[in-house]
């Protein structure tokens, strides 16, 4: 009885450890797509990491095809049902006529929000102290995400704002995602190549300070790894 169950576990894992890596291939898949789209400057969104971003990018499609963000809205369905009627004005759940891929991507942006950005988690406090539902927190938080959202990809800008200081660096968290899932030191360096061409000039120096720290720190490593990346960035420094 013992050794059945101990073969059924053996076979579980297996099937998670393959399944695993899968993820992982696809996930830096998407990375090397992503950075061919301007959607990569959604990194520089506190908040935002390569699979969001990629998720929106994937589902949203090119940003051309959108006059406003309340386009994006519109499509994705990003706002409540409404019946209204003489002296009827009744609210309802999620609109049914929409994207359904669409949404579930900017909704799952909308929970990352709330994990990790401080701003979006207070005001998702705020308005579950009056109330309100957690998906429908959710969708407020998604339908007004996709104001800066449209400005940062159609214009080609990193996040700006006066009252928040704490932007992600656009090469920075691309090469982190890229380290944490094992990939080789030149293709994370091809995808920095890439992702350059995505960023504004005037940003050039801000994106190179953390690649530099990095740079300095390998050259002081004794792992394999951090020196050849190392290595490998002086290409991409030399671009910024």
């Amino acid at each position: 009885m013992a050794s059945s169950i101990a073969h059924v576990w053996l076979e579980l894992l297996d099937d998670w450890e393959l399944k695993t890596k899968q993820i992982v291939a696809c996930e830096v898949k998407e990375a090397s797509l992503l950075v061919k789209t301007p959607y990569i400057l959604l990194l520089s969104h506190p908040g935002i990491n390569v699979v969001s971003a990629a998720e929106l990018a994937g589902e949203t499609g090119p940003i051309e095809h959108y006059a406003s963000s309340k386009s994006i809205t519109g499509r994705s369905g990003l706002f409540p049902s409404r019946y209204q009627s003489d002296g009827v004005d009744r609210g309802g759940n999620l609109s049914k006529f929409r994207n359904g891929k669409m949404r579930a991507a900017w909704l799952m942006v909308a929970s990352n929000m709330v994990k990790c950005n401080a701003y979006w988690r207070a005001k998702a406090s705020h308005w579950r102290e009056q109330g309100v539902a957690g998906p429908d927190v959710r969708c407020r938080i998604a339908n007004r995400l996709t104001r800066p959202v449209f400005q940062m990809v159609s214009g080609g800008k990193l996040y700006s704002h006066p009252s928040r200081l704490d932007r992600g660096y656009v090469l920075e968290k691309l090469m982190n995602f890229h380290r944490q899932h094992g990939t080789s030191p030149s293709q994370i360096v091809n995808d920095l190549r890439v992702a350059i061409e995505q960023i504004p000039a005037a940003h050039y120096l801000q994106e190179a300070s953390p690649l530099k720290g990095f740079h300095a720190k390998s050259r002081r490593s004794r792992r394999t790894e951090p020196k050849e990346l190392g290595d490998l960035l002086v290409a991409v420094l030399a671009r910024l």
